[in-house]
């Protein structure tokens, strides 16, 4: 082995560094030993942790060896003392971005849907947070030496938490994205508790996304897009639909006020959806209703109105209205001829009479 043992990591990704990379390597006395900062440097000798070194430059010796020493039955003095071991250095820095996902769908049952597969994916950070039990556990226990090994094993964990943490925190998969956090948060707290036993400390954790299969999100379209006209849309197609049917009544032969009325309510009935559909919402009571009187007419044997005083006035003016027309309005006991209506009768008078007849 060389003389000076370290380890360099210009990536920045790798958790455990091992030296040798493969098996054990033949170590001597005198040797120097270089810890970077952030590294904590241990000796391993038959699977198992012996002497730990923190960030510094150390000469090894029977000195600062003691377990290798006592192992090995190395000389209490002297150098170049050879011994075979190997030496993990430990990152102690977060490692942040680390991705987690679901390889296979997970069942979610659904209270609207029943059970509905998805998949998920995020990210996670961690840190070594107990160096001796980190060693002991993931590395001594599990042998797991590498970073790729290490975040596979922390993404296990992630996944088998994530499928019980759901049905805690949601019913149903409609508006996902607004649970992100709640669920991430969720996450956070029973993935720490399964990680602290291996001396793992989660930082962060983040749900990117709950993507849910074609089909199902199609249904969620469909029945959104249903909510959507019944509490809008259908209201207006059916004042259309009431309008149009007004509109071909009046066409109907009767003429007179008869038609002109109904084509008339036909229009306003329309006109009254559409604006309540885009009126904003009341903040009180509506206004009181105006005292105008409402008038109805009787022509042909059919009911027509209500009008207001100046449309009748201007039914009287253009002889639609005659003073033998039957009309009725509230307060009134029965029909009555419009002439013999105290209201309409001097509309009459102001009515030019009928040219004489010609000679």
């Amino acid at each position: 082995m060389p003389s000076v043992i370290e380890f360099q990591d210009q990536s920045g990704e790798i958790m455990v560094g091992r030296v040798p990379q493969q098996g054990t390597g033949e170590f001597v006395t005198g040797s120097q030993l270089i810890v970077q900062d952030g590294q904590i440097a241990v000796f391993f000798r038959d699977g198992r942790p012996t002497d730990a070194f923190r960030a510094g430059r150390y000469t090894l010796s029977t000195e600062n060896l003691p377990v290798i020493t006592k192992l090995l039955n190395l000389p209490a003095y002297g150098t170049k003392s050879p011994f075979r071991a190997y030496v993990c250095f430990l990152q102690l820095k977060t490692f942040t971005n680390l991705g987690w996902g679901t390889s296979t769908p997970i069942l979610f049952h659904d209270e609207k849907y029943g059970d509905v597969p998805f998949r998920a994916n995020g990210s996670f950070s961690i840190r070594i947070g107990n160096p001796s039990v980190f060693l002991r556990t993931i590395i001594g226990s599990k042998g797991l030496e590498t970073t790729y090994a290490v975040e596979l094993f922390v993404r296990d964990v992630v996944l088998s938490s994530f499928a019980v943490v759901l049905p805690t925190r949601l019913t149903t998969v409609t508006k996902l994205p607004v649970h992100y956090k709640e669920i991430a948060a969720s996450l956070k707290k029973a993935v720490f508790d399964d990680l602290n036993q291996y001396g793992l400390e989660l930082v962060d954790m983040i749900v990117n996304a709950i993507t849910l299969p074609e089909e199902v999100q199609a249904s969620i379209g469909r029945a959104a897009a249903s909510r959507a006209l019944d509490q809008g849309e259908l209201q207006r197609y059916q004042s259309i639909a009431a309008a149009d049917a007004l509109r071909d009544a009046a066409q109907q032969p009767g003429g007179g006020v008869m038609a002109e009325g109904l084509s008339l309510g036909a229009g306003m009935a329309m006109a009254q959806q559409f604006t309540a559909g885009q009126r904003a919402p009341q903040a009180g009571p509506p206004p009181l209703p105006t005292a105008a009187a409402a008038w109805h007419v009787a022509s042909g044997g059919k009911q027509a109105g209500p009008f207001t005083p100046d449309q009748m006035r201007q039914y009287i003016l253009t002889a639609k209205v005659k003073p033998a027309t039957l009309v009725w309005r509230e307060g009134m006991d029965n029909w009555a001829a419009a002439g013999q209506v105290p209201d309409l009768a001097p509309l009459f008078a102001s009515v030019s009479p009928p040219p004489p007849p010609g000679p």
